[in-house]
């Protein structure tokens, strides 16, 4: 977030010493406030309004623009606090370390080793989101990977991640294959995630075919799958090209959900979306969070969007947890002044 401002900050000091034109594409609608003079609204190809940036902000004469600057991602579920109706751990994470080689020894072993992420703790009850926020490079895909063991051949990971009772690092090939069912993973970029010539059909069911589900269930579940994404039966057949980027997320979604996981990881999964689309998905985030019951890792750097969703907030910094607790607490009194620094550039 304040790498953002500090890029655009930059781009804006070379425009005005050499007398340049910027022209700035996004969806973030508060660096276009900022860095904008006048602003063009764009829905499908075609101008929607335009004008002065202050002028289109205060005063927006289309509806789709209005829609955009509202950008109501409403409110995080609300959890009690009584100790005696405390939900079950579904993810206990202690003294996670990733490390990266960057050298190699003259005998084909390492020499020297990055540390991308540092003795970090966490804990995930049934049901509840845990928003793990920092800028690039802060470790926040890297312990979602590592979560989902997904580094075996890339890094070494260190310390003990317990998933539903189950330390899943001391697992064998096999054995964690069986378990995977358990941690699905939505990634961020719908049209790199899902394989562009499989159906929406194909692309769903593929966890089932490996687990060896007989074809009438497979379409049965995927069904209920796309019911519960709000994607109709009829997009089964449908080609990913044939679907816009939202309903792309949502067939990514479906594919996890499928798998009945308890542990859904989500690694920046509206970034790649337009305003109106991630308050769309991320409401239908809280629906599944609530209806299922499933607990959420969500990897963002957008903390409107975590504030919305999330129960409990990590901020990552080089790797370390530098500030963790409940969401409101954390923004209504962050202790860090790195905390402090990221809530305030996303204010801006």
């Amino acid at each position: 977030m304040t790498l953002q401002h500090e890029i655009l900050a930059l781009l804006d000091d070379l425009k005005r010493q050499h007398n340049m034109a910027m022209v700035l594409i996004s969806h973030d609608l508060n660096l276009v406030r900022r860095y904008s003079d006048e602003v063009i609204v764009m829905r499908q190809g075609k101008r929607i309004e335009q004008g002065q940036t202050i002028s289109v902000f205060n005063q927006p004469k289309a509806e789709y623009t209005r829609s955009l600057i509202k950008q109501d991602f409403g409110q995080a579920l609300n959890f009690s606090n009584d100790d005696q109706n405390h939900p079950p751990t579904v993810l206990q994470v202690s003294n996670l370390q990733v490390q990266f080689p960057i050298e190699k020894s003259l005998f084909g072993g390492t020499k020297r080793w990055f540390d991308a992420v540092k003795d970090v703790d966490m804990t995930l009850q049934k049901g509840w989101a845990l928003g793990i926020v920092g800028e690039s490079g802060s470790g926040k895909t890297t312990t979602a990977l590592a979560l989902s063991q997904l580094l075996s051949n890339q890094a070494r990971v260190g310390g003990e991640i317990m998933v539903n009772g189950q330390d899943i690092s001391v697992l064998s090939k096999g054995e964690l294959r069986q378990f995977r069912s358990q941690i699905q993973m939505v990634f961020q970029d719908p049209f790199a995630s899902i394989n562009p010539r499989m159906t929406v059909m194909q692309i769903i069911e593929e966890g089932l075919l490996v687990q060896g589900v007989d074809k009438a269930a497979r379409q049965q579940a995927v069904m209920d799958s796309l019911a519960t994404v709000h994607l109709p039966a009829e997009f089964a057949h449908r080609y990913p090209h044939e679907l816009s980027g939202g309903q792309r997320q949502r067939v990514a979604l479906a594919r996890a959900l499928i798998m009945q996981p308890s542990l859904l990881i989500l690694d920046e999964p509206t970034s790649a979306l337009d305003s109106t689309t991630q308050v769309t998905v991320v409401n239908l985030l809280r629906e599944i969070q609530q209806k299922l019951q499933i607990s959420y890792v969500f990897i963002s750097h957008d903390l409107k969007v975590v504030r919305a969703l999330c129960q409990h907030i990590m901020v990552l910094k080089d790797g370390m947890c530098i500030e963790s607790g409940r969401t409101e607490d954390v923004f209504n009194s962050p202790q860090h002044p790195y905390a402090q620094q990221l809530l305030q550039a996303s204010m801006i």
